[in-house]
């Protein structure tokens, strides 16, 4: 916030077209940490619109990956789709492989919150395939996220708040925070689980998920998925 404050500013002094946009990214980013989700959108959208007319599809994709999350978390699941695959598609363009992964397991969990669960599925197999091959904690910790919302979907809150409590210790254990951005999706699942499982019983399975290993828990879901390959 700190960062923010020193930059906006000095927005209308940025004559670069690309720096111009980037900043405008970077501002929207700083929103979500206090909460203001619909304002980060509405400087996301800025920025997103900025972006689209420079041929630079990385940046791109980011600011479409970045709107589409702030839709889903504003219950805005039509809008959502829209701007996640083109940033899947644009991820694509690129050659991006984590850009790739992130994108399809955000499309995961959009479909599975607009009641699609096979295709959710899918897109987050492929999702959690793409981010273990990047060898990326930060990609498979958001997939064990996507898989906790596929399995309340389906019917095992335990499952869920055990991939939950999975994605959070890993996260804990490597330094890392949930993205503002996405922390409202998750926080809503958490709520919900608890609810549905009572708080003892969501506090054991979250309490023994978050002492598993990254192996362990990739174990849990490629069980699910009919695969014990171990993860690497």
């Amino acid at each position: 916030m700190a960062a923010r404050q020193r930059l906006a500013p000095l927005l209308a002094q940025i004559q670069d077209p690309f720096l111009h946009a980037a900043s405008q990214l970077a501002l929207a980013w700083t929103l979500p940490i206090t909460g203001d989700l619909a304002g980060a959108l509405r400087e996301v959208m800025v920025a997103l619109g900025e972006l689209r007319g420079q041929d630079e599809p990385v940046y791109t994709a980011i600011a479409a990956f970045t709107a589409g999350n702030l839709y889903m978390a504003l219950g805005r699941y039509d809008d959502a789709l829209q701007d996640m695959r083109e940033a899947r598609d644009l991820a694509e363009r690129a050659g991006g492989d984590w850009l790739a992964a992130v994108s399809r397991m955000q499309l995961g969990i959009l479909a599975v919150l607009r009641g699609r669960p096979d295709e959710a599925r899918a897109l987050l197999e492929e999702a959690l395939d793409r981010s273990l091959a990047a060898r990326s904690t930060p990609f498979v910790t958001l997939c064990l996220a996507g898989y906790a919302q596929l399995a309340f979907a389906e019917g095992d809150p335990e499952r869920a708040a055990r991939l939950e409590g999975a994605a959070e210790g890993l996260r804990r254990r490597a330094g890392l925070g949930a993205w503002p951005h996405l922390r409202q999706v998750e926080a809503d699942l958490v709520a919900q689980v608890r609810q549905r499982l009572g708080a003892e019983r969501f506090d054991q399975a979250f309490a023994a998920g978050s002492r598993l290993t990254q192996q362990q828990a990739v174990a849990i879901v490629r069980d699910q998925r009919g695969t014990a390959t171990p993860a690497p």
